[in-house]
């Protein structure tokens, strides 16, 4: 995954912006090895939890539900123009940046990564202070994300 320096800092800005809220948002690139581009997307989770609290239990503090819409939006977009999805991120509130259960559920559909080439991207912010930044990606021998290198590049 290569982010572009400015671009990492939109996203901890959006993180910083969000708080004390969960931010999400995706990433795209004409391919792979080519730095992405980011895309902030609004997390719904609140919407989603105040129509339906049982499904939804979650509040946007400790989940986040990229707008289906904006979802869509981007990720045809993206193929129209040939480009790949190259990740996603969001923020962690007040804990550290890792990989939830529930981030692997989501990122996951049918026991399979739902984009097995994405990166998942989480920011670790406390208040306005980015404290970490964590990546994972797929990791087929092991059948579970790990931990990979962020190349930030100028």
């Amino acid at each position: 995954m290569k982010l572009r320096r400015q671009d990492l800092e939109q996203i901890f800005e959006q993180s910083r912006t969000e708080y004390p809220d969960e931010c999400c948002g995706i990433l795209t690139a004409p391919t792979v090895d080519e730095p992405s581009q980011v895309h902030r997307c609004r997390n719904i989770q609140n919407e989603l939890h105040a129509k339906d609290p049982q499904q939804y239990p979650r509040e946007a503090r400790i989940a986040y539900f990229i707008d289906p819409q904006q979802l869509y939006q981007i990720v045809a977009g993206a193929e129209k123009k040939g480009e790949v999805v190259t990740g996603f991120y969001h923020s962690h509130i007040d804990c550290d940046a890792y990989f939830s259960d529930e981030d692997k559920e989501r990122a996951m559909a049918w026991d399979e990564p739902a984009y097995p080439d994405a990166v998942y991207v989480v920011v670790s912010v406390y208040g306005d202070e980015v404290r970490n930044t964590k990546a994972f990606g797929w990791n087929e021998e092991s059948r579970d994300f790990v931990d990979v290198e962020i190349d930030i590049v100028d």
